[in-house]
């Protein structure tokens, strides 16, 4: 487990607009600074979560719920040296829950791990499409919430596999900036459950082109060559869409280390070009 980690997993439960993911976030800051000054675990200055040991996760979750307690009740705990500016964070339990989250994302981490086994012990990719789905129980049943969290986790290792299978490269440009790269599904997530995780249903794309497949104004032939719809070239006359789209029409997409495209899905995808 890795701060970092930690950081994208609420974000990928909450979404980054979410306040209370970085709620979240600053509480989990806010215990690391206060064992800086009371190093009751022995955790001499490691973040907690980097914690690997579930068991030791479980006791600082009951002890900072404790000390938490005594903050509300006025009495001394590890929070005496937290800033006013930061109150509310035990105050209103955020630490607690903060701990709460960092307990599901350990669990998440194995999972994540467990996915990755399955990519290296499986070379069908409708097989590791189903495994997926299961690990992640993203058929499953549940309150709205628990089920929303469940499809932006799955939604999450999609992206990571898919943008490892593409070496983290936009498939059209070579572009490897990763915060501008996006995981876009060939048949969309909610069009067909079965393909949901499928390596082979997966393109790795810049936001621009994203956008462009996504409303199906681009899409790619059988020998994986990019195909633009009319609707686009109606703005050649424009340097800057001749340059995004004329320019790569017609090449082929710079092709994964593994799992190639399904032609049958993006033929599919194909079937829904705008003319």
């Amino acid at each position: 487990m890795t701060q970092q980690g930690f950081n994208d997993y609420i974000f990928a439960v909450y979404g980054y607009k979410n306040g209370t993911a970085k709620s979240y976030i600053t509480a989990i800051h806010i215990i690391d600074e206060m064992f800086l000054y009371d190093d009751v675990f022995d955790l001499q200055g490691e973040s907690i979560t980097c914690i690997n040991d579930i068991e030791l996760l479980k006791r600082i979750e009951v002890f900072v719920r404790t000390q938490q307690s005594f903050f509300k009740k006025g009495e001394d705990s590890i929070f005496r040296n937290i800033s006013s500016g930061q109150n509310s964070y035990p105050g209103k339990g955020f630490c607690s829950a903060a701990l709460k989250q960092l307990l599901n994302y350990y669990s998440y981490d194995l999972k994540e791990k467990e996915a990755s086994k399955i990519l290296k012990e499986r070379t069908n990719a409708k097989s590791i499409s189903k495994d997926l789905i299961t690990l992640f129980k993203i058929d499953k049943e549940g309150n709205e919430a628990t089920v929303t969290a469940r499809i932006r986790l799955g939604q999450n290792y999609f992206r990571k596999m898919v943008l490892h299978n593409f070496g983290g490269k936009c498939c059209v440009t070579g572009l490897n900036i990763p915060q501008t790269l996006r995981a876009s599904h060939i048949v969309a997530w909610a069009s067909d459950k079965t393909n949901r995780m499928n390596p082979e249903n997966g393109l790795c794309l810049s936001a621009t082109y994203d956008a462009a497949f996504d409303k199906h104004l681009i899409s790619f032939d059988n020998d994986y060559r990019m195909i633009v719809s009319k609707e686009i070239k109606e703005y050649y006359t424009n340097e800057v869409a001749k340059t995004y789209f004329g320019n790569y029409e017609g090449k082929q997409l710079i092709l994964p280390s593994l799992y190639l495209p399904s032609k049958k899905l993006l033929e599919k995808h194909r079937s829904l070009m705008i003319e």
